[in-house]
């Protein structure tokens, strides 16, 4: 091979060499590479998810997600691999990546990816203070020992800019193809790095560009289409988006709704061993919905037409799908339910009829079939980060002696409290209540998507959403287009440890009846 690795034998397992240089932590290797260690102990993880999959040539089956002793996505990300030896009877976790052991950089989105000369690649993100790394960083290992409990790793080595937590796709022309997102860009984000040499260099070919007022952090995927077209779908606000490209990936039509109805998260697709393609999504093809009903679907016309259905599971709460078929013909897809209170990976297995059946005919089907279940963790995210909180000191006071009410159509009112769960269609776990707001009540409506709300009863109410400066997909601005003013308290660290989810406290005194149109995110506040 043109680069050389080192391999981690009977040492696979002790810390890397880390880089000393200045650079940013999406440019370093990790400082971690092995042996779970006590504070990675499955008793001491407050989150857990965003899982992956892959199948050695021999059966061998290994998953791989990330976790943190906090409740959210923050600086305490780690990635943890795990793997079954029988069929996925039981598991055991073998490999902890790590960039910084719980200090300023996180390990996340990881993926799994056996290549057509039966290599296992692990691949990750890493990134410093949230979003505030920009060039983040595309990594991977590799083994050729993929049916050995204890394979020896290649070194860590990084492969681009970006970030990629989809599944890679091999082309009927040999080039192997990885969908990265560039994050930090105002076009052409969705892009296809492609290799010509069997992983030992990757190239920018194309990339389709989701515009800035629906992208939704992309998570897109590749299907080759039996014209040879390359066929993209890629998660939006509204659901899904799709562009084809007829030069092979070097230029991308402008992206457009997909006929696939879908909620504004991870879907999965895949080619079959048949020729038919595989989807996992959430709901009816022709619905949109929360992040529940995981049901599969197949096509025979190159996902011009579905069929089928099988119910994977339908509790609120499932996401983030992926998975192989075997040889054998049957069909592993992983998922995550409920990532900081039931912390549950979890598998579905099943065969292509069963899917094209919506019922098991084949005697296969096997669901919620556990992979890692965690517990323990600390119940706040306590930030390690010199991030300053902003104290809104040009805001205006707080009013309270003329509350209103708000309401949503079949959302129920819940206690602002710490622990409460935030929104219908995430975990999320709020982290810290302000003094200001112990009174409170909230409306767990979705995070993603346009809402309307309603002030039934005349008075102030509240919306609590990041500044612009902290988080894309502020809600500022609309609130202030509406008449919302700025409060003058302090941030609050909503969830997370992360800095981009440091929120600041809109109000407005509202007339009953008045209606108010919000994005993502923001959560509403009011107090009875």
């Amino acid at each position: 091979m043109k680069h050389t690795f080192t391999l981690i034998t009977a040492l696979v397992l002790a810390p890397l060499a880390t880089l000393h240089a200045a650079d940013s932590s999406s440019l370093q290797p990790p400082r971690y590479v092995g042996k779970p260690k006590t504070e990675h102990a499955v008793t001491n993880r407050a989150f857990q998810g965003i899982p992956s999959m892959a199948v050695a040539p021999g059966g061998r089956l290994w998953a791989n997600w990330y976790a943190g002793v906090t409740p959210g996505e923050d600086h305490n990300n780690y990635v943890v691999l795990s793997t079954s030896g029988n069929g996925g009877a039981t598991w055991r976790e073998v490999l902890i990546i790590d960039p910084d052991g719980g200090g300023m950089a996180r390990a996340f989105d990881p993926e799994l990816w056996v290549s057509p000369d039966g290599r296992l690649f692990v691949f990750w993100a890493q990134m410093e203070r949230g979003r505030r790394d920009t060039r983040l960083g595309v990594w991977c290992m590799e083994t050729r020992q993929a049916d050995a409990e204890q394979p020896e790793w290649s070194r860590p080595r990084r492969i681009t800019d970006g970030v990629m937590m989809c599944k890679p796709l091999t082309l009927t022309t040999g080039e192997w193809v990885l969908p990265v997102s560039k994050w930090a860009a105002h076009d052409n984000s969705a892009q296809l790095i492609v290799s010509t040499d069997k992983g030992e260099s990757w190239t920018l070919r194309g990339g389709c560009n989701v515009p800035v007022e629906v992208r939704s952090a992309d998570e897109h995927m590749f299907i080759e289409r039996r014209d040879g077209s390359i066929w993209l779908l890629v998660r939006t606000k509204y659901g899904i988006g799709e562009s084809i490209s007829t030069d092979r990936g070097v230029t991308w039509p402008e992206l457009k709704p997909a006929a696939i109805r879908h909620a504004t998260a991870r879907f999965f697709i895949s080619r079959l061993a048949s020729g038919n393609l595989l989807l996992v999504k959430h709901g009816p093809l022709d619905l949109r919905t929360s992040r529940s009903h995981l049901t599969a679907f197949i096509s025979t016309d190159d996902g011009r037409t579905w069929s089928g259905g099988l119910m994977l599971d339908e509790r609120l709460g499932v996401s983030y799908p992926d998975g192989q078929q075997t040889p054998d013909g049957l069909i592993r897809i992983i998922y995550d339910y409920r990532r900081t209170s039931d912390r549950n990976i979890l598998m579905a297995t099943f065969c292509e009829e069963d899917a094209l059946a919506g019922k098991d005919v084949s005697g296969e089907v096997k669901l919620r079939q556990l992979v890692s279940k965690a517990s323990g963790g600390r119940e706040k995210a306590v930030t390690k980060s010199k991030e300053p909180v902003n104290d809104n000191a040009n805001g205006k006071p707080l009013l309270t002696k003329k509350p209103g009410t708000l309401a949503s159509e079949g959302i129920k009112p819940q206690t602002f409290a710490s622990g409460a769960k935030l929104f219908s269609d995430r975990d999320y776990i709020a982290a810290e209540v302000p003094d200001a707001l112990l009174a409170a009540h909230f409306l767990p409506i979705p995070l993603d998507g346009r809402k309307t709300l309603t002030c039934q009863r005349a008075g102030v109410v509240y919306f609590l959403t990041p500044q612009p400066q902290r988080n894309r997909d502020t809600q500022s601005q609309p609130l202030m287009d509406q008449g919302f003013e700025k409060v003058a308290l302090p941030e609050v660290r909503l969830f997370g440890g992360s800095p981009n989810n440091f929120c600041t406290l809109y109000q407005k005194d509202c007339a009953a009846g008045e209606t108010i149109l919000i994005g993502k995110w923001a959560l509403p506040l009011f107090i009875p």
